[in-house]
């Protein structure tokens, strides 16, 4: 990524000259002039001074490799990872599928973003995220049992995340089945796993998870198409975006090394008492139809607890199906 670079100068918030920048880059004052132009593009707006030069609207708190891999290598279990920080992918999910469809081991590869142009979400939906103003992490994993022992996985990632977060300050966090997190009534991230390799077992697992972090100062609300919150919208003073990304993937990371043994069983309670949507009413949409049901907890599957209308209780599966709530 060619503006990486210019972005690092200007991360501080700091108003740096046309010639400074160039200077330090090694290019002409046209040449900055047209990275400069170029950073709308990525949802960074800047303001220019004839004297001054140019500004971020917001300093950016960038991701540090370093950093990270001293945190995360530090683990006993993790001295052996694989970390890659990258400015911009198309999605973190799809770098480590190409590499494990490529016959290259993921086990343990962690890949992390300031920001992902072709974010995935749960049934194909598009996941946002703006340049350094989300989480956008993936880790790759070899689970020795078959894919039928993984159901409930993401519901109990979703308890890591909000476990993590709850450390952090954020006390309003809470989940919606199967894959959402969400911060006092508004979604914050998800979660999104994928599966290679031979389904029987082993197989290959691509752990997907986001986190709306920073509320860009000019981010367009209407690009999505429900109630969404950013870390930022719910304190003064925001965490280390390093520290916290650290963190999350520790959270996670210890949920994965357990789970072949465990199961969803140990997550069960935790998860249900993050349930924000138990007892309410909400639209089951399916490719059968829609009907409305009142929702209970969770089992030791992971599988939703409904109540029909006749009020006969049903067990779903995710699936292909999606919740909303009634009027």
């Amino acid at each position: 990524m060619n503006l990486y670079p210019l972005i690092k100068l200007l991360s501080d918030g700091k108003p740096h000259t046309g010639t400074e920048l160039g200077d330090q880059l090694a290019i002409s004052r046209t040449a900055v002039w047209k990275q400069i132009q170029k950073l709308p593009e990525l949802g960074l707006e800047y303001t220019t001074d004839k004297q001054l030069g140019y500004c971020l609207l917001e300093p950016l708190d960038l991701l540090d490799a370093t950093a990270l891999a001293e945190q995360i290598k530090s683990l006993d279990s993790f001295h052996d990872a694989k970390l890659e920080t990258l400015p911009l992918v198309g999605s973190t999910n799809t770098h480590l599928l190409d590499f494990a469809n490529a016959g290259q081991n993921i086990h343990k590869h962690f890949v992390t973003a300031e920001m992902q142009v072709q974010g995935k979400g749960r049934r194909g939906r598009q996941w946002m995220s703006p340049f350094a103003s989300s989480l956008s992490s993936t880790l790759g994993w070899h689970f020795d049992g078959s894919a039928q022992k993984l159901q409930g996985l993401s519901l109990a990632i979703g308890v890591a995340l909000c476990r993590c977060l709850q450390k952090y300050g954020f006390p309003g966090t809470g989940l919606k089945w199967p894959n959402d997190v969400y911060l006092n009534g508004s979604k914050l991230g998800g979660i999104l796993i994928e599966i290679t390799g031979d389904l029987a077992g082993p197989c290959i697992l691509v752990v997907g998870y986001g986190v709306n972090f920073s509320r860009p100062p000019t981010f367009d609300a209407s690009l999505i198409d429900q109630s969404f919150t950013f870390l930022s919208d719910h304190t003064e003073k925001l965490p280390s975006r390093n520290q916290l990304v650290a963190d999350l993937f520790i959270e996670v990371a210890r949920v994965l090394e357990s789970y072949a043994i465990t199961g969803f069983q140990p997550h069960v309670e935790a998860w249900n008492q993050l349930h924000i949507w138990k007892g309410k009413k909400v639209h089951l949409i399916s490719a059968s139809g829609q009907e409305e049901v009142l929702l209970g907890d969770v089992n030791p599957l992971g599988e939703l607890n409904v109540q029909a209308a006749d009020g006969s209780w049903r067990s779903i599966n995710s699936g292909e199906i999606s919740l909303r709530l009634s009027e």
